[in-house]
């Protein structure tokens, strides 16, 4: 697990250094991108990045400050947020894309697709087993009480 852990910190650091963007932030911008006929819900796009909508929020707030997204108000439901690439959004997404596409393809070139797809499939696994711990664990651990 410690290879793991480490080989998660690197991707996640050379991902950021190459494409030229953090990787939760490129992931909302991909999300929207790849999104057609408008707007997608942030609702609807939390439960697509599978991402804690209060985190979804804060990274929101960061895209919306740099001009990179734009917030509307559903027209239909005023309780929900809708959010899209701005002009300038779009244009940072079609810059860094070459960049990503060339940074995946170095990092897993050279590996056989069997190994791949072996390493997708265990890491699948894991992901459906931590989702399962807390129920397989049953009783979680206690919050932790203030120092005296």
């Amino acid at each position: 697990m410690h290879q793991f852990g480490r080989t998660y910190r690197a991707f996640m650091a050379a991902f950021e250094s190459y494409v030229g963007q953090p990787m939760p932030r490129w992931r909302i911008m991909l999300a929207l991108h790849d999104h057609t006929g408008g707007g997608l819900a942030q609702k609807q796009l939390a439960e697509r990045l599978q991402m804690d909508p209060g985190a979804l929020t804060r990274q929101l707030k960061v895209l919306e400050q740099l001009g990179w997204i734009e917030r509307t108000t559903d027209a239909r439901d005023n309780r929900l947020t809708n959010v899209s690439l701005s002009d300038a959004g779009l244009s940072v997404v079609l810059e860094c894309m070459p960049r990503r596409v060339a940074f995946l393809h170095a990092t897993l070139d050279g590996l056989p697709d069997d190994q791949v797809q072996a390493l997708s499939e265990a890491l699948a696994v894991i992901e459906t087993r931590i989702a399962e711990a807390p129920v397989q664990l049953g009783t979680p651990v206690a919050e932790p009480t203030e120092a005296r």
